[in-house]
């Protein structure tokens, strides 16, 4: 079995005024390079100017306002064949356009993310609407990922709590995936595991968990990287998604207003644990806190209602995928759970 990992990585500050340089290391000439809607304005320039310097070729330019497939096949063809790599810049709609891109043009990646929302600049799934409806796809994982920890910096704090949310998500998800093999003999890659584990724990070890910290920041980039890297290895989500993936995709098609990913799934890998019994419950509960991401959604909550319609409507989002809200019980006892935990109380409104 072929495993791709990232072959160029730079996370650091000021990364964005090399970007050129680094490509043009990793013998790219000529790109098609697609922005995540309202970056180029911001980012553009310097970005131009890197790549003026190190003569790289801008073939093909976008705008990515949304990341339907159709659209994809559309704009994805025409691509010129002098293109020998696909460059995203923006979010995760972005990565994860250019990553499908690359999938079916089997061309390389490079994905520059300018928000930490979650682990999509390293994965090699995309999230995407198929008829109207949010998909994970199988991708292609990126060649290659930059991250300019002080863009990162002056991103919407809101990302890098999604972005939190997400990566604490990863001890429900390894759970679920253990859970599944007891009760079905689905097979646990544990070299994924170890992974997925350690990125997590390295930033729970992490004493200064300041979001607005240079080096937390690189840190938790580097772990949503490796969480992909998880991904990638087991060729399977299970490394980094669960049952509080599950209701956060239920909540996107059932919510009026949607939150970002990684706050819905921080949120719900709190109440998931609970109920798995999860001996990572204090732990993630401190790690909420301490980073001020508890506050952030008290300040800005979910919808109780639509959370507990989630809740229900969250085992039969992914077919064959067994996890802690398959057991007996299991629903009522979250549901609960929800209804009256103070935490939760604060979360949801």
């Amino acid at each position: 079995m072929e495993i791709s990992i990232p072959t160029l990585l730079r996370i650091k500050p000021n990364a964005l005024y090399k970007i050129g340089k680094y490509l043009r290391k990793q013998n790219f000439s000529n790109i098609a390079i697609f922005y995540g809607d309202g970056i180029k304005p911001i980012l553009g320039e310097t970005i131009n100017i890197s790549l003026d310097s190190s003569e790289i070729k801008i073939v093909v330019e976008d705008v990515v306002n949304d990341n339907k497939v159709e659209d994809i096949f559309k704009n994805g063809f025409p691509l010129p064949n002098s293109v020998n790599v696909i460059v995203a810049v923006g979010g995760g709609k972005v990565i994860d356009y250019c990553k499908y891109l690359g999938f079916i043009l089997q061309l390389p990646v490079v994905s520059v993310a300018t928000a930490i929302s979650n682990d999509a600049m390293a994965s090699p799934g995309a999230s995407l609407t198929v008829n109207g409806v949010r998909r994970s796809l199988k991708a292609r994982i990126p060649y290659g990922v930059i991250i300019d920890t002080n863009v990162i910096k002056n991103s919407t704090v809101k990302f890098t709590y999604s972005g939190i949310g997400d990566l604490i998500s990863k001890y429900s998800a390894i759970y679920d995936w253990k859970l599944s093999y007891k009760s079905n003999g689905e097979f646990v890659n544990d070299f994924a595991v170890l992974i997925s584990n350690s990125s997590v724990e390295n930033v729970v070890n992490y004493k200064n968990k300041n979001v607005s910290d240079i080096e937390f920041l690189r840190l938790v980039s580097g772990c949503l990287v490796m969480s992909g890297v998880a991904m990638e290895i087991s060729r399977s989500s299970r490394p980094a998604s669960g049952s509080e993936h599950l209701i956060s995709h239920a909540y996107d098609r059932l919510s009026k207003k949607p939150s970002l990913h990684g706050i819905q799934v921080g949120v719900a890998t709190y109440a998931i644990s609970w109920l798995q019994k999860n001996d990572k419950h204090e732990v993630i509960k401190n790690m909420l806190d301490e980073t001020g991401f508890s506050k952030f959604v008290s300040e800005n909550p979910l919808s109780r209602d639509e959370f507990i319609e989630a809740i229900k409507l969250a085992p039969v989002i992914k077919d064959n995928y067994y996890t802690v809200l398959n057991e007996k019980d299991s629903i009522k006892n979250l549901i609960e759970f929800v209804e009256k935990d103070e935490k939760m109380n604060s979360f949801l409104k």
